[in-house]
């Protein structure tokens, strides 16, 4: 049967996910294509929704398949209504964070047929064989199924505790060599994962809430073997050309003994540079040094505030000022480099806040500082109370994108303007000396845009 993946958003990146499920249907022998749509339009212009009719027209798929994040379901519902009405027969599934979170309200879209809850792998070979076949749907693990305006919602699976279970990644659905190219020379890069989950308590991420809908929840941190991750890099390296590796995992020096063996096995049997990241808590000597030992050359932190109460109070994250102080030091003492994530404009974040996580930036010097404005994703803790608290502006939910440059919460304390001064500043702060690794304008970006969002009172001029 033919399915077709469609992933909406403002650039071209390799869809992790989608790589993941075709190549889990095609091994079963179903036929998968993807298209990607590049917009930064509020709604899909003509030439837009010409591409996804010729797709239809060509490959016929039978079933349309969508990863959706909160930010982009406006562009997810306006391609659904596309697709019914040229051809209702056409069954539309959505997957991924936002309907796993929000499956009622993702369900409730007309056009919308199925709604896939957790890991799709499973679930949608599933979907696939019974359409294939004639049989029943209504009953799939995982889905919740629309029929006749009724909707089935049934029970999540258990995970598949094995990830060495699951073929690597289809990377065969467009030019993955054009899109390795598409990053200048020095910076092409292939990502990869080698674990899922996480075992955090993060308020405003979505992972607590994916691992306890599973009965064997216990097993939802899984790291794939070290040789089936190297027989995966092998296959890469001798079939593309690139620069580095970017590990995806949230946390690549979680397991000791598994981080010994791969960095012994990295070096020897790939031999190519990445970057990973790291919670601070499990950036011991040892694993730092596995790290380098194996080539790592860029480690990527999370701080997300600077602020070490609100940090652990509001956003359970544990780790002390002085341990990120200290394991960023020791991650530059090794010569590797140093990004740091940042937020601003959470609910309760006051101006003293937000200076103190540029502050911290600051001391610690890092290569560069992701710094981005709070978005509340339903779902999950921080993101239910700005909700539940009145705080999130409706009219706003229409801003795209992670990193989108303001807030859709009507904050107390702080102004949108304020936000977009103390997230430049951020990023300023971090690499007012460190920009030799970059691009040698994005330092003087950085300070135009602070000095034009703060009237010149940095100096420079206005941008």
């Amino acid at each position: 049967m033919n399915v077709l993946f469609v992933c909406i958003g403002p650039d071209h990146s390799y869809p992790v996910t989608v790589g993941a499920l075709s190549s889990y249907l095609k091994r079963s022998g179903h036929a998968t294509r993807l298209l990607d749509i590049v917009t930064v339009h509020p709604a899909l212009n003509e030439n837009e929704l010409a591409l996804l009719e010729k797709e239809l027209d060509t490959f016929k798929p039978r079933l349309v398949g969508f990863t959706v994040f909160e930010t982009g379901f406006h562009w997810v519902k306006q391609v659904c209504d596309f697709i019914k009405k040229k051809d209702p027969s056409i069954v539309t599934i959505a997957g991924g964070y936002y309907p796993t979170l929000t499956p009622e309200e993702v369900i409730s879209c007309d056009s919308v047929d199925v709604v896939c809850v957790g890991e799709g792998e499973r679930a949608l070979l599933e979907l696939a064989n019974a359409m294939d076949s004639g049989a029943e749907t209504k009953n799939i693990s995982n889905l919740w199924v629309k029929e006749n305006g009724e909707v089935f919602k049934n029970k999540v699976g258990p995970l598949i505790e094995d990830l060495d279970e699951l073929p690597f990644w289809d990377r065969d659905m467009f030019d993955f060599q054009a899109q390795i190219n598409s990053s200048s020379k020095g910076d092409r890069n292939v990502k990869v994962m080698a674990s899922r989950g996480c075992p955090y308590q993060c308020t405003y991420c979505s992972s607590r809430f994916f691992r306890e809908m599973y009965s064997n929840k216990n097993k939802y941190l899984r790291m794939r073997s070290v040789g089936h991750l190297i027989d995966e890099l092998v296959e890469l390296k001798n079939n593309f050309d690139f620069d580095y590796v970017g590990f995806h995992d949230d946390n690549l020096t979680i397991f000791p003994e598994w981080l010994e063996e791969f960095s012994g096995r990295y070096k020897s049997d790939v031999g190519v540079r990445f970057y990973c990241a790291a919670r601070p808590e499990t950036c011991t000597d040892k694993n730092l040094d596995f790290l380098k030992q194996a080539g790592c050359f860029m480690v990527l932190i999370g701080i997300e505030c600077g602020d070490e109460s609100y940090r652990k109070t509001e956003m359970k994250r544990k780790m002390s000022n002085k341990l990120i102080l200290d394991v960023s030091r020791r991650i530059k003492e090794r010569g590797m480099l140093l990004w740091t994530f940042n937020m601003v404009g959470m609910p309760g974040e006051t101006r003293a806040n937000v200076l103190k996580t540029a502050l911290l930036n600051w001391r610690i010097g890092p290569d560069f500082a992701m710094t981005s404005i709070y978005y509340p994703f339903r779902g999950t803790e921080m993101g239910d109370k700005s909700y539940n608290e009145g705080l999130v502006n409706i009219k706003k939910k229409g801003l795209t994108g992670y990193f989108a440059n303001d807030s859709i919460l009507d904050h107390p304390n702080l102004t949108g303007f304020e936000m977009k001064i103390f997230k430049y500043l951020t990023i300023f702060s971090a690499i007012r000396s460190r920009s030799g690794y970059f691009h040698k304008d994005l330092l003087a970006r950085a300070k135009r845009k602070l000095a034009f969002l703060s009237g010149g009172l940095i100096g420079g001029k206005q941008a």
